[in-house]
């Protein structure tokens, strides 16, 4: 249906309504756009004026409260904070108005309102962690350390883009390592590594031992590797029994091979080496060399299914120890290690040989066998016996080959190792075979 206005009057007063609208309109978007064009530098005259364009955007309030309270060259304080109270007016519903509300009145010493905020804010943004990280910090000014910390374990919760700050932080308001383990790290796997490492990292040990049980006992699964640092890092502060202990916890889980291995009462971890190169913890690593191949061979072998095949390329006078594996003892007992080599062209007068020694003190414990080179008749049985020194408590058992003083010292070949064995002695002392 059409409207025909056929009065002159009524159709020139409509006319007038719409060019009054219309240009209402346009001088609304011209000055949208002016204050647009205005906050896109962002000074305090320009943002100045952009409010006063369109006095109705929250941002350009809170964009100028801003730079009333860090510029340098203009701190307003005072403005700063009636700019807020005009942002959030206009915009309950952003965290950031509320939390540099409250921040705003905390500084001018006004701590009635700031709790009140802030809780605003976090109604807002309950699992956000950029503004719980923000709160948190709000919380830790007022010395507030439980609700601090309850925010930033949900800053935890939702992301680990903030752990190590977080940890820093947790740990110079309150060095409680239980209370941090307790109200503020999650039950989650992947966050309680990041603490564990964090406390590696900063030789907190003793702190770091309920994070690992907590670890231990959670539900989430996760890698025997996962632990390798935090084992590592009890090895070299020489709290060994602590390491080992971590091992066996491992162990239980199943998450990694039973230590006993070709026969009964091996110390060694897959002496056999028929189980996973796992190259952590009390079992055997390679450390790589550039040139030098080493890995399981299941062509050649004392026992089936494989041994350890080492290749050197015949380019380097090598000092070489990079298989080696840490092997719990105890001071003062006598032990045994057993095992079968094999060469094939191993070049130069030193060759590889086995040697053990005290992980802490070469001098409490070194011993090795003869080098062996050339080409073997088949497997070599190699035979040695040994007694701990008064202190040691964990031994090194590597693979090793020393620089050769020759000329012609350039070592090329293969060396196979399988059916490694280390047991302890029921009489201490003993004699040893093809020892040095």
């Amino acid at each position: 249906m059409r409207l025909v206005i056929k009065s002159v009057f009524v159709r020139r007063f409509v006319t007038v309504i719409e060019v009054v609208i219309f240009t209402g309109v346009v001088a609304w978007i011209a000055k949208t756009c002016a204050a647009y064009e205005l906050a896109i530098t962002p000074t305090v005259k320009r943002l100045e004026l952009a409010a006063k364009l369109d006095p109705n955007n929250a941002e350009y309030h809170l964009r100028l409260a801003r730079l009333y309270q860090f510029n340098v060259g203009d701190f307003q304080p005072e403005k700063a904070l009636v700019q807020l109270q005009e942002a959030v007016r206009l915009n309950r519903d952003n965290p950031d108005g509320w939390i540099e509300l409250a921040a705003a009145m905390e500084f001018q010493g006004n701590m009635s309102k700031p709790e009140e905020y802030l809780r605003m804010a976090d109604a807002l943004a309950p699992n956000l962690p950029g503004y719980q990280r923000r709160i948190a910090n709000s919380y830790l000014r007022q010395g507030n350390t439980d609700e601090a910390f309850r925010h930033f374990r949900a800053v935890l919760a939702g992301t680990s883009a903030y752990d190590q700050i977080v940890f820093r932080t947790a740990w110079r308001a309150n060095a409680d390592g239980h209370k941090i383990l307790d109200q503020l790290i999650p039950q989650k796997v992947s966050t309680e590594f990041s603490y564990l490492y964090y406390l590696q990292s900063h030789l907190l040990l003793p702190e770091a031992q309920p994070v690992w049980k907590r670890i231990l006992n959670g539900a989430e699964r996760f890698a025997p590797q996962q632990a390798a640092g935090y084992i590592d890092a009890l090895i070299q502060a020489q709290r060994s029994d602590e390491a080992y202990a971590v091992w066996t916890d491992l162990q239980r889980k199943g998450l990694v091979r039973p230590g006993e291995t070709v026969g009964p009462g091996n110390l060694l971890n897959d002496g056999d080496f028929e189980g996973e190169l796992l190259n952590m913890g009390f079992s055997w690593r390679i450390a790589t060399v550039e040139g030098v191949y080493a890995d399981l061979d299941p062509t050649t072998y004392h026992s089936p299914d494989h041994s350890l095949l080492v290749q050197f390329p015949g380019k380097q006078n090598l000092e070489y120890r990079n298989v080696y594996q840490y092997v719990k003892v105890k001071p003062n007992r006598a032990y045994r290690l057993t095992a079968f080599m094999k060469t094939d062209g191993i070049t130069t007068d030193s060759g590889p040989r086995l040697d053990v020694r005290d992980a802490y003190d070469r001098a409490a414990l070194e011993r090795s066998t003869d080098d062996l080179t050339g080409t073997s008749n088949g497997w070599t049985d190699l035979t040695f016996d040994f007694t701990t020194g008064p202190k040691t408590s964990l031994l090194v058992v590597a693979l090793e080959r020393m620089p050769s003083q020759k000329l012609d010292n350039l070592i090329a070949g293969k060396v196979w190792i399988d059916d490694v064995r280390l047991t302890a002695l029921k009489n201490e002392g003993g004699s040893g075979q093809k020892l040095k």
